[in-house]
Parts: C-alpha cells; sequence; structure tokens
C-alpha cells in the first residue's frame, strides 16, 4: 500500500511531469519561459477542457490567421465574451484574450517576415463591470497590436464592432459561459458580416441537462434561433443549430468539434465553425486532428493523476503507451463511415465529381480529416467502383484539379 507520504511525493511528481510535458511542447504557454511550474498546473489543472478550447484556439488562429492576413492584408480578431474568468496568472496568460494576442504576434511576424504588410487588429468584449476593468489594465500595455476593449453586452455593441471591422476579415470568437448572451437574431448582422469566420463554443452540457425544461425554453429559443430542436438528441440539436447559423449567416460550410468532459465519456462542449471558404475548412480540420490527439493525451493524464490522489497505484504504462486505447477510435470508424457513404452519394448523383467538391462535402463531417478521405478514395478505387481522372500514373495522392469519375 501506498503511504500518504508516498502519494503526495508521487502527485508532486506527476504534476511537474505534466507541467513541463504539457506546457512546454506545443501548448500556449511555450513563450511563457519566465512562469513559474506552480503557474502553469496551477493553471489549467482540474479546467482541462478549457486547456482544450485554448489549444484549439491558438492553432487555428496561427494557421487560418496567416492564410488570411496573407490573402487580405488585413484581419480583426473579436472575442465577443472576453473575461477574465478564473485565471491563475498575474498576468492572464491562460485567459482566451493574451492567448490571442500572443498567437496574432506570431501571425504577424510570420507574414511581415516574408515581406508582407499586414493590419491585425483586436476587440475584447465584457459586459461585467469587475471582469472589464482587469480586461482593460492587461491589454493597456499592449502597443505592437490596434486593440479596443469594449464594455458591455456582446448583443448590444455589435454595431460598434461593426464600425471598428469595416471591410477587414473578422475572425469573431463566442465564447459564452452559458446559453444566453448571444441571441441568433442578435448576433446575426455580425455573423453576415464579409469576409468573415465565426467559432461559437456551444455548451453542450448546458443543452443536454436544460434545453427541454419549460422555464428555460424561451431564453434557449433565442439562442437556438426557433424552436423545432426539442425533444433531438445531442447530435440533432447540434446539427439543427449549426443549419440555422448557415442560413441566418449564409456560409458555405458550418461544421464542429467535440471536446469531451476529462474523466466521463460524455460531451462538455462543441466548438461550433462557420466559414464560407474550402480553405477555412481544410484548416479546421488539420486544427481538429492536433487537438484529439492531445485530447487523448490530457484524458488519460487527468485519468491517471485522479488515481494517484484517490490512492491507487500508479499505472506502469505512460499515456503515450495506453494511446492505443482511444476514447475516440469508435467515433473515428463511425465517421468514416459515414463520410464512406456521403461519397457514395454524391457519386451517385453527379458521377463525375471534382475533389474540391469531394472535400467540401466530407470535409463537414467531424473527425473525417483529408487523411482519411484519401483511405476512403483508394478503398473505393481498388474495389474498381471509381476511377480518378487526371492523375498521373506517378502520382500517389489525388489532388485539386483531378475528378472521382463513377464506374
Amino acid at each position: 500500500m501506498w503511504s500518504v507520504h508516498s502519494i503526495r511525493e508521487l502527485c508532486a511528481i506527476h504534476l511537474d511531469l505534466l507541467v513541463h510535458e504539457r506546457y512546454y511542447h506545443g501548448s500556449v504557454y511555450i513563450d511563457s519561459s519566465n512562469a513559474s511550474s506552480d503557474l502553469m498546473h496551477e493553471a489549467y489543472l482540474g479546467r482541462e477542457q478549457t486547456y482544450l478550447k485554448h489549444f484549439f484556439l491558438e492553432h487555428y488562429l496561427e494557421r487560418v490567421g496567416y492564410v488570411i492576413g496573407m490573402t487580405y492584408g488585413s484581419l480583426v480578431y473579436v472575442d465577443g465574451f472576453s473575461g477574465p474568468w478564473r485565471s491563475a496568472g498575474e498576468n492572464f496568460e491562460d485567459t482566451s484574450f493574451m492567448i490571442a494576442i500572443r498567437r496574432l504576434r506570431k501571425v504577424r511576424e510570420g507574414i511581415e517576415n516574408a515581406g508582407r504588410k499586414v493590419d491585425i487588429r483586436c476587440i475584447f468584449v465584457e459586459k461585467d463591470p469587475k471582469s472589464f476593468a482587469s480586461l482593460k489594465q492587461a491589454v493597456s500595455g499592449v502597443t505592437d497590436l490596434e486593440v479596443k476593449p469594449i464594455p458591455g453586452e456582446f448583443e448590444n455593441v455589435i454595431p460598434e464592432i461593426l464600425d471598428f471591422i469595416g471591410k477587414r476579415f473578422s475572425l469573431t470568437f463566442i465564447d459564452p459561459t452559458g446559453w444566453t448572451g448571444f441571441a441568433l437574431r442578435r448576433i446575426a448582422p455580425i455573423l453576415r458580416h464579409r469576409p468573415g469566420e465565426v467559432i461559437i463554443n456551444y455548451m453542450t452540457d448546458f443543452l443536454n441537462r436544460f434545453g427541454d425544461q419549460p422555464e428555460h425554453a424561451q431564453s434557449f429559443d433565442e439562442m437556438m434561433g426557433g424552436t423545432g430542436y426539442a425533444g433531438l438528441d445531442e447530435a440533432g440539436k447540434i446539427a439543427f443549430y449549426s443549419e440555422r447559423i448557415r442560413q441566418v449567416g449564409a456560409f458555405e460550410h458550418v461544421t464542429s468539434t467535440r471536446i469531451k468532459y476529462p474523466y466521463a465519456d460524455r460531451s462538455y462542449f462543441h466548438l461550433i465553425y462557420a466559414t464560407r471558404h474550402l480553405k477555412g475548412l481544410e484548416e479546421f480540420r488539420r486544427v481538429e486532428e492536433k487537438e484529439i490527439e492531445e485530447q487523448e493525451r490530457i484524458i488519460l493524464e487527468a485519468t491517471e493523476f485522479r488515481r494517484l490522489v484517490r490512492g491507487g497505484q500508479r499505472s506502469l504504462f505512460s499515456p503515450e503507451e495506453l494511446a492505443g486505447r482511444r476514447s475516440f477510435e469508435s467515433e473515428l470508424i463511425e465517421q468514416k463511415a459515414k463520410a464512406t457513404n456521403r461519397l457514395n452519394r454524391l457519386l451517385d448523383e453527379r458521377r463525375r465529381v471534382s475533389y474540391e467538391d469531394v472535400l467540401r462535402s466530407l470535409l463537414e463531417l467531424p473527425l473525417v480529416f483529408e487523411s482519411i478521405i484519401q483511405e476512403i478514395i483508394r478503398n473505393e478505387k481498388e474495389r474498381g467502383r471509381i476511377r480518378i481522372e487526371g492523375q498521373t500514373a506517378r502520382e500517389r495522392k489525388v489532388k485539386k484539379g483531378h475528378y472521382l469519375v463513377r464506374i
């Protein structure tokens, strides 16, 4: 049996290992070399889902921000619910607004190093007076990016936001603490802004628990943009909301990715993404592929830490060695089957489909990455069901410009 002293020692060692591995390799704190390890694990311990959201945000901003900056020459990042909330850092290093500032600086530097100029601006909105005071103070020292903190309800200040955006490309992050403050009718003007993209934190857990309760019906109807979702399961409600976002914002693509509870196989929230460009969809799926690998690792680490805290013996295997027990594995298999069926329906209807159109259709499915699409196409080709038009004998992968033809 482990003694209390031994357990505490192991927990301390384990935390140090998690801190150095998690926060110094590809995380939001890779730039914070002067921060203490206590701050690092304190920032996200017990808030693993927030870490994963921030992991996704920073990688999305880096990949998409660079593409937008190079293409349009300007972009405005909008955070509609900036906080800060529950920040463990003196300088708010673990908040979405500081993560965005750090990442957008890197985007700007990368574009400028490529010999191009880019105009990057940020809008941070917060309704709580105390939090807004902290937000304003935190960004007051930022002089290399134009930052505009706005006090008030996100819904109410959208005209001011749009005036600041002008004709620039907008990346809008809507990350509420509940399900109010972003009624679909009220946020419609920013959804319709062109050019622009949106990520919305859909609080799945709240919707699952309270979405069908009569006392909350009006507030949920306002958020969802109407009725018709009552009685739907989780996937059905997400599909309903995604379609409403697509219609209201006139988006070409709306998709999502799921963040789970670290200790249970159920959804905490979904990040719903709306874009009008195939490139945005491609980048979103690339970030999701990285994020689910990180999510698997975090789930294993959190489970191991909980075992230690409760007095259990430490596993003989590292999280990497346990990676075969992937909680997303069954979902990946299911989504691959859905993608295969969708491809075959597309080919049955049109007989000849460009690879770009295949990507537009299949990448809207969560957990369907381009590598999976390539595998599906190879399988269908080997079965003699399709041929690839435009592909040379030396080309191993299907590329843009190629066509899939039903045999």
